[in-house]
């Protein structure tokens, strides 16, 4: 497959500029290989606030919200000890954070002061995110089930039984609950009272959230495929209007990667983003399925790509964290060769020195927001890449950060809830 930008290139072009640590290794300066670019972004308005209701902030999982966060250095507000790992990532509304962790149990935590309001404990381990939608928290859990509690007291209204785990997050549209299972299925639910509406087949377990846009559902399979799903089709009974015997959904389109495929997908502009663990990012026509382009990393990609204004933050398993450009265009196959990149214009530039990078970035302002299996969560220029601040904590992070009020919500393997706030 025809690649944007090989990042061999990259690393031949950039090695001059690469300083020790945690500095960013940016593009290098030859002629031949790319330039560094730096990205016009605003600075965010902290007069401008949002809730951060689900995985990434919103059902199509951009990653990008209003106002503004921490730009200096930080240090905690407070922390919450759960006592065991959180792979989750918080949701927060109206004043309360959501999070799950590796023990089974689901808490609801004060965001001004972390004081626990109240537990839910399920029959297994609970990576998935919630999503906190018209007063009622969905999660999953890797017992199998989805669930739907009450934001209040964190009562269950209802639960919904898969044949596999449920360790992804759940996305909630237009009161449709779509959430994946290790049974190979995307499961279609009643946000009011669980009742299955729907379910669309892959051919390997589907462990992340989905995306929905536009009437579409996009969902990653661990078979190496991403698939576009229309809603009409995956909620009609048995999809007979299809004329199908079996009843069975059929996606609009199906790409299939290199690899299986543990990166949430992410929809923005008419183009669906997504990572696989064949070290590359996709991006492929929301519409038709054509990918419009292709870039190579050194590393799975596992996490999901965070959108805003053209451009497309991420980050790989080869420790660099990436911006690239929303409108490359694929290079001609007599243009490219496997040492030099097919469009500088795709680049603008590289962080690199962290630890393998897991967690999803967050955008706010001008900051990104990430953690890392190095133990920290940073503060990045979305601009250059240039390290803002980072802070510590006693695990690795592949949580995702949600930020709201200026402050950043994030969870660790050492088992702590963070909420990191400018000193």
């Amino acid at each position: 497959m025809r690649r944007v930008r090989d990042r061999r290139g990259v690393l031949r072009a950039g090695a001059a500029a690469c300083l020790a640590g945690l500095a960013g290794c940016l593009g290098g300066s030859d002629d031949d290989g790319p330039t560094d670019t730096e990205v016009d972004v605003a600075a965010g308005d902290p007069d401008e606030r949002a809730d951060w209701p689900t995985f990434q902030f919103d059902a199509r999982n951009t990653g990008h919200a209003p106002g503004q966060g921490p730009t200096e250095d930080v240090d905690a507000r407070w922390t919450f000890s759960t006592g065991e790992t959180v792979y989750s990532s918080p949701a927060v509304v109206d004043g309360v954070v959501y999070v799950g962790n590796q023990d089974g149990t689901v808490y609801a935590v004060a965001a001004d002061d972390g004081e626990e309001r109240w537990r839910f404990e399920t029959g297994d381990a609970v990576p998935s995110s919630p999503a906190v939608v018209d007063g009622v928290v969905y999660v999953g859990s890797q017992d199998g089930h989805l669930y739907a509690l009450s934001v209040d007291d964190g009562e269950e209204r209802w639960r919904f039984e898969t044949e596999g785990m449920v360790p992804g997050s759940p996305t909630v549209v237009d009161g449709v609950v779509y959430v994946g299972s290790s049974d190979n299925s995307l499961y279609a639910v009643s946000a009011d009272d669980g009742t299955e509406r729907g379910t669309f087949e892959t051919g390997g377990s589907v462990q992340r959230a989905p995306a929905v846009a536009d009437g579409t559902v996009y969902v990653a399979s661990g078979d190496q495929s991403v698939y576009a799903v229309d809603v009409e089709d995956l909620e009609a009974e048995g999809g007979d209007e299809d004329g199908d015997d079996d009843g069975a959904v059929e996606a609009r389109w199906e790409v299939a990667t290199g690899d299986m495929i543990q990166s949430r997908p992410t929809v923005a502009d008419g183009v669906v983003y997504v990572g696989s663990n064949d070290d590359t990012v996709y991006a492929i026509d929301a519409d038709s399925g054509d990918v419009r382009w292709t870039f190579l990393t050194e590393g799975s990609v596992v996490s999901s790509p965070a959108v805003v204004d053209g451009v497309v933050y991420v980050g790989s398993f080869d420790t660099n964290l990436y911006a690239l450009s929303a409108d490359a265009e694929q290079a001609d196959d007599e243009d490219e060769s496997e040492d030099e990149p097919g469009n500088p214009e795709a680049f603008y530039w590289s962080a690199s020195g962290f630890g393998q990078v897991r967690s999803s970035p967050a955008i706010v302002g001008d900051t990104i927001y990430v953690g890392n299996e190095d133990s920290y969560v940073y503060g990045l220029s979305a601009r250059d890449g240039e390290i803002r601040w980072r802070f510590s904590t006693d695990g690795g992070v592949a949580s995702s950060p949600a930020v709201v009020d200026g402050v950043v919500y994030v969870g660790s393997t050492d088992g702590t809830l963070y909420a990191l706030e400018d000193v």
